[in-house]
C-alpha cells in the first residue's frame, strides 16, 4: 500500500521554491525589502512553513 500524499508538505516545498526563485531575480527581496510581487510569495512560504512545523511538533509530542 502506498503512503498518501502529504499535501501540506508539497505546498510548503512549492512555496519555498517560489520564494527562492523570486528572490534570486529580485534585488529588493535579496536585501530583505520585499517588493510588491515578492511579499505575498514570501508570506505564503512563511505561513506554510509555520503550519508544517507546528504539525511536526504536535506529531512528536508524547
Amino acid at each position: 500500500m502506498t503512503k498518501p500524499t502529504d499535501d501540506l508538505y508539497i505546498r510548503y516545498m512549492k512555496s519555498f521554491q517560489d520564494s527562492t526563485a523570486h528572490t534570486a531575480d529580485c534585488p529588493a527581496c535579496q536585501i530583505g525589502q520585499d517588493c510588491s510581487d515578492g511579499a505575498p510569495v514570501h508570506e505564503r512560504f512563511a505561513r506554510l512553513q509555520h503550519a508544517y512545523r507546528q504539525r511536526q511538533a504536535q506529531q512528536h509530542r508524547p
